[in-house]
């Protein structure tokens, strides 16, 4: 009896969300099956089919915006990577690789309206999709281009103070944007204080995050990380050199952040989930432009002993 009235719970407080939920637009892109759909209250962005409640509760989706405030971050990862924006002072010029429905780029153009925002995206419909229906906006200050994140990257003057690499998704992940030769580019376009905030979405049951993890490590001299709360989501910030960074920098910088920009949520509580792994011992390989298997071990539980599809 008790396990059906949990049961019957369960079933009220997920239907109204399956029923209110409408697909707004559906597209195929040459990268992509795009998928916009929306509730009385969200919007939500994914690149697969599944079902809203899991989208809203991250796994299925890519991007999701308030329909009352735009403006507001609302993905927990997103959250968490923003953390960034307090250690940097004045920032001049930002890179974004990855584009989604576009919060963060959004919500960083707009806190700081005189640092040059340049944005790397593939997909050129997700570039229209972020700006039809998230309110990407069109500002002075941001500059999409179409292309590939490290030839972008290749191409690029570079001297940036903060990158943000958005391209890391369980079911779709590229593998030549994490190898030790695209860090090693993507540090030599680094202003001397810059840093790296890159978001990875793998599941713990895979054995491909060590992997990725070491390979952060060895290309950078200060790696923190952070385990976004009931997510697959790891947030990272990373440096070139070592001892780049102290625990205390993030706390401090995510005050000044909340009293300057007011983010409506504890941006300090979101910094104390970082964590120094700079010297966590790994044994994985390193992953390089000649040795990346990323599908077999993203595949590949993290056990070593069986296979998730």
């Amino acid at each position: 009896m008790r396990r059906f009235a949990m049961v019957l719970v369960l079933a009220v407080l997920v239907s109204p969300l399956v029923a209110e939920e409408e697909i707004v637009y559906e597209t195929n892109s040459l990268y992509h099956h795009i998928i916009v759909s929306q509730t009385p209250l969200l919007r939500i962005l994914r690149f697969r089919k599944g079902p809203a409640e899991k989208a809203l509760g991250n796994p299925f989706a890519q991007g999701i915006v308030s329909l009352e405030d735009p403006h507001e971050l609302h993905m927990s990862y997103a959250k968490v990577a923003i953390v960034g924006a307090g250690l940097v002072k004045e920032p001049r010029r930002a890179l974004f690789i990855g584009l989604g429905a576009g919060a963060i780029p959004k919500f960083f153009a707009r806190a700081f309206p005189d640092c040059r925002c340049d944005v790397a995206e593939i997909d050129a419909k997700v570039v229209d999709v972020a700006r039809r229906y998230f309110f990407f906006p069109e500002l002075p200050n941001v500059h999409v281009t179409v292309m590939d994140g490290r030839m972008f990257l290749r191409r690029s003057e570079g001297d940036y103070d903060i990158i943000f690499l958005d391209a890391y998704r369980d079911q779709m992940i590229p593998f030549h944007l994490m190898t030790r030769e695209f860090f090693k580019e993507l540090k030599s376009k680094l202003s001397p204080q810059g840093f790296l905030v890159s978001n990875a979405a793998v599941k713990d049951t895979s054995q491909l995050y060590p992997w990725m993890l070491r390979t952060y490590q060895t290309s950078f001299g200060t790696a923190f990380e952070a385990r976004v709360e009931r997510s697959i989501n790891k947030v990272l910030i990373l440096w070139p050199g070592k001892n780049a960074a102290r625990s205390a920098d993030f706390v401090e910088g995510s005050k000044a952040v909340e009293k300057t920009l007011g983010v409506g949520f504890s941006l300090v509580r979101r910094a104390a989930l970082y964590k120094d792994v700079s010297t966590d011992r790994i044994s994985q390989k390193v992953l390089t432009d000649d040795y990346a298997p990323v599908n077999l071990m993203r595949l590949r539980k993290a056990d070593e002993k069986d296979w998730e599809y």
